[in-house]
């Protein structure tokens, strides 16, 4: 595993790179069938990852946010997001990310514009490289809901009386920090990209996720967890799901 993980480090970085050149304009803006937007600098990225995957491990399968899945003979398969958060790269917002999963086993999530970069994979822990400096990530111990920081996304947010709504430009970020003890996103529209890297890295900071159904997803310091599970579903039947099902 410690192999595949340098690799998707390499070129993690690699791709990050190509994005943060490009950051701040000069690249080619449209919008996609489904409204979203995407620039020329995704498809570079993707194209880049591709390629650097198909000579690395040929046999593995790869999917990208912007191309057709290539299909491979090993039984794994590598998720490509290569712009997280396109929308804030256009407006020139630093927070957006280059992330790259191996599916259900490793996660890195680079952040070259806050010069960081979140890593993890299973049984190996989380970490956030920050240039030479490297720290292990963990989730806070916070068990009370009462005074819970929480981060909300998308267009369903529950009313959470007892909490302490915070900015949720780098919700991730802050969540396997400890900086908050909550991320929940309901009604944003997450497809399997979005949900690529977060359970890994947030499960492997001791945390957990869990998609209470198709458009919420809720991620917690784990201590926290049932008690925001009751908060955020909101009508009888509805039954937690895995992440990316």
């Amino acid at each position: 595993m410690w192999n595949d993980m340098w690799l998707a480090l390499r070129i993690a970085y690699r791709a990050a790179q190509v994005a943060q050149q490009a950051f701040g304009g000069g690249h080619e803006v449209r919008r996609k069938d489904d409204g979203s937007v995407v620039t020329s600098v995704d498809l570079e990225v993707e194209d880049l990852v591709r390629a650097l995957l198909a000579e690395a491990v040929p046999d593995d399968g790869v999917v990208g946010e912007e191309r057709p899945e290539r299909h491979g003979t090993s039984g794994r398969r590598w998720l490509v997001d290569p712009i997280s958060g396109t929308a804030d790269f256009v407006a020139g917002r630093p927070t957006y990310s280059v992330d790259l999963a191996l599916e259900n086993a490793l996660a890195v999530s680079a952040m070259p514009s806050l010069g960081l970069t979140m890593a993890a994979g299973r049984g190996m822990g989380c970490r956030i490289f920050r240039g030479e400096q490297e720290e292990v990530a963990r989730v806070s111990t916070r068990d009370m809901v009462r005074g819970a920081r929480v981060c909300l996304h998308g267009k369903k947010k529950p009313t959470l009386e007892e909490c302490v709504v915070v900015d949720n430009s780098t919700s991730v970020l802050q969540l396997i920090t400890g900086e908050v003890d909550a991320v929940i996103a309901a009604g944003a529209g997450l497809d399997e990209f979005d949900l690529a890297c977060l359970p890994v890295l947030v499960e492997e900071a001791g945390g957990r996720v869990t998609v209470v159904e198709e458009d919420v997803v809720l991620a917690t310091n784990g201590l926290l967890h049932d008690a925001f599970l009751d908060l955020v579903v909101a009508r009888p039947g509805v039954e937690p799901g895995t992440p990316g099902s």
